[in-house]
C-alpha cells in the first residue's frame, strides 16, 4: 500500500480530474460513502438508531463527512452535524441553534455512539482554531465519560500534520482513521502515530488502471501475501532451507534460544545453533527440534573458530549473526574473520547473510565496515545501534528522520536496513522503503529482536531475496506481537511469547 505525502496526493487527484474526469464532487461522493462504510464495520454492520455526531470543517475534509452523514442517514443512523464555521448544530429534519459556549454541542455528544473528526484534512498545518480546539475537546471528554463512544477521523486526525506527524495540542486521539484512498506519511511518525487508533484505507474511487509513481509502502497483507514463500505439497526440510545461527554468550544465553525458537517457527526446514558444547547441552532440553554445529571453546583460535563454522555452512542458504554474542574481546577478531570468510566463498555457496545487536556493534568500531560484509547483508539496527552505525549521528525511534536515514544508509553501505522502531522501516541499497504499520509497545522488551533476526534468517533460508525476507520478518513479527498483545495485553509479554505466534501470523496472512 503506498503511502504519500501531500503533496504526492494533490498531485494524485489533480490526475484523477484531468485524466479520469473525475472531479471533486466525485471523489468526494465515493470518499464520504467509504467512511460511512467503515463506521457501519464500527457499529457492527448497522447503524440504525445509532447516535452519530460529526465536527464538520470548512474544506474538503467537512464535505466528506457531509456525505458520510447523509449515508448514515439513509441507512437509519441519527446523524448531527456541527458546522464550525456556521457555528451550528443540525440534524437531517432541520437546523438547531447553537449557542456560543457550545452547550448544545456539548448535549449532543453526551449521547453519541460515533463522534466523527471531520474538522481538517492533509491540507492544513496550522494550529487549530481556538473554537475547533473547545469542540474537540468536547469530543474528548464525552469519550471519557462514556467509553462506549467511538471518534472516527476522517482521513487523519484535525491537527495532525500529514507530512512530519507533528500535532496541535487540541488534536484529540482517535480510535479509528479512515485514510483516503492512500495512508499519508504522517500517520507513521510519532508523535502523530499515537493518534491514529486502528488504521482503515478508505477509496475515493481512483480507477485501478491509475498508475502511482513508486515510493514508501506500507506492508499491508496483501503485499505480505504475495511475498510470503510457497508451501508445495510435494516438499521435505530441504525445500524449505537451512539456516543456520551464531547467538549467545555466557552472559547472554537466552538469545540465541530466541532467535533458534523464531526461526523454526517461521518455517525454516532445519535450524542450528552455532555454539559451544556446554551451551549446546543447555539448549537441547528445551530445543529439542534444532540441531547443533559445536565450535571450539571461546578462547580457541579466533581464525580456527571461524574456519570451523565456515566449513559446516555448506548447504545453508541463511546466517544469522549477532543475538546476545556479547562484544568480549575474543569476540571481535572471530567475527571478523569469518565475514572475511563469507566475502571470498562462491556466491552460489554463500548463506544470506543477518547481522544483529553485538554483531553491528563490533562492525560500529571498524573503520570502512560495509566492505567487510558480502553485498546485500541485512542489517537489523535499533537507534542507538545504527547511530553508532553512522559514526555518532543521532537517530530517532519514531521521527521524520527515520524515513530519510534507512534509505540514505542502505544507499551508502549496499545493504538492507531494518531499523527497528515503532514503525520499524525497511530499506534497500535500491531505493525501495517500505514501513510496518501499527506500533505495539508489547515488543517494547528483551529478547524481541532476538526472535527477529531468526524470523528473517528463516525467510532467507526459504528462498526470499534479502529485503523481500527482511521486510516479510518485520510484518510476521509485528503480526504475532499484535496475536500476544491480544491475549496477554500491552505489557508484561516476554520475548518468548512472541515464537508460538508466528505460525498463526503466517496462516492469517495467507488468508486461511
Amino acid at each position: 500500500m503506498r503511502v504519500v505525502s501531500v503533496e504526492e496526493m494533490r498531485a494524485i487527484e489533480a490526475r484523477a480530474g484531468t485524466e479520469y474526469g473525475l472531479d471533486s464532487p466525485a471523489l468526494m461522493e465515493r470518499a464520504g460513502r467509504s467512511v460511512a462504510e467503515a463506521v457501519r464495520d464500527l457499529l457492527g454492520g448497522n447503524v440504525a438508531g445509532r447516535n452519530v455526531v460529526t465536527l464538520v470543517g470548512p474544506g474538503n475534509n467537512g464535505g466528506d463527512g457531509l456525505v458520510m452523514g447523509r449515508y448514515l442517514a439513509e441507512w437509519g443512523a441519527r446523524v448531527t452535524n456541527y458546522r464550525w464555521r456556521e457555528a451550528r448544530l443540525e440534524r437531517v429534519d432541520g437546523t438547531l441553534p447553537v449557542s456560543d459556549d457550545l452547550d448544545e454541542l456539548r448535549e449532543a455528544l453526551a449521547g453519541a455512539d460515533v463522534i466523527v473528526d471531520a474538522l481538517l484534512g492533509t491540507g492544513h498545518a496550522r494550529p487549530l482554531h481556538p473554537v475547533m480546539r473547545a469542540a474537540l475537546a468536547l469530543a474528548a471528554r464525552a469519550r471519557m465519560e462514556r467509553p462506549e463512544t467511538r471518534v472516527v477521523a476522517l482521513d487523519l486526525p484535525s491537527g495532525l500534520n500529514a507530512d512530519t506527524g507533528a500535532i496541535d495540542e487540541g488534536t484529540v486521539a482517535a480510535d479509528l482513521t479512515v485514510t483516503l484512498a492512500f495512508p499519508k506519511t504522517g500517520l507513521f511518525i510519532f508523535p502523530g502515530a499515537e493518534t491514529v487508533g486502528e488504521l482503515v484505507v478508505g477509496t475515493i474511487g481512483l480507477p485501478d488502471t491509475m498508475a502511482i509513481e513508486p515510493g514508501l509502502e506500507m506492508i499491508d497483507r496483501d503485499l505480505a501475501r504475495r511475498t510470503l514463500p510457497p508451501r508445495p505439497l510435494n516438499s521435505n526440510k530441504g525445500t524449505f532451507g537451512k539456516a543456520m545461527i551464531l547467538a549467545g554468550s555466557p552472559s547472554f544465553i537466552g538469545a540465541a534460544a530466541l532467535a533458534g525458537r523464531g526461526a523454526l517457527r517461521a518455517g525454516a526446514g532445519l535450524v542450528t545453533l552455532a555454539t559451544t558444547s556446554e551451551r549446546a547441552a543447555i539448549y537441547a532440553a528445551t530445543l529439542p527440534e534444532v540441531t547443533y554445529h559445536l565450535l571450539p571453546a571461546e578462547d580457541a583460535d579466533p581464525s580456527a573458530r571461524a574456519r570451523d563454522l565456515l566449513a559446516g555452512l555448506r548447504g545453508y542458504r541463511s546466517l544469522v549473526v549477532g543475538p546476545g554474542l556479547s562484544q568480549a574481546q575474543e569476540v571481535n577478531p572471530f567475527l571478523l574473520a569469518l565475514f572475511a570468510g563469507l566475502r571470498v566463498m562462491e556466491e552460489a555457496e554463500r548463506p544470506r547473510l543477518v547481522v544483529d545487536a553485538d554483531g553491528l556493534n563490533i562492525l560500529a568500531k571498524e573503520r570502512e565496515w560495509p566492505a567487510l560484509l558480502p553485498a546485500e547483508s541485512i542489517l537489523t539496527p535499533h537507534p542507538g545501534e545504527i547511530s553508532r552505525l553512522l559514526g555518532g549521528e543521532e537517530v530517532s525511534g519514531g521521527g521524520a528522520d527515520r524515513l530519510a536515514v534507512a534509505p540514505r544508509a542502505a544507499s551508502a553501505w549496499g545493504h538492507v536496513v531494518a531499523l527497528k522502531g515503532g514503525c520499524t522501516v525497511i530499506a534497500a541499497p535500491d531505493g525501495r522503503t517500505w514501513i510496518n504499520w501499527p506500533p505495539n509497545p508489547a515488543l517494547a522488551t528483551a529478547g524481541t529482536g532476538d526472535v527477529l533476526a531468526g524470523v528473517i534468517g528463516s525467510l532467507l533460508a526459504q528462498g526470499l531475496a534479502p529485503f523481500e525476507a527482511a521486510s516479510l520478518g518485520v510484518y510476521l513479527h509485528g503480526r504475532a506481537g499484535l496475536r500476544v498483545a491480544a491475549r496477554l495485553g500491552i505489557a508484561g509479554a516476554v520475548a518468548g511469547d512472541l515464537p508460538a505466534e508466528l505460525p498463526l501470523a503466517i496462516h492469517e496472512t495467507r488468508g486461511h
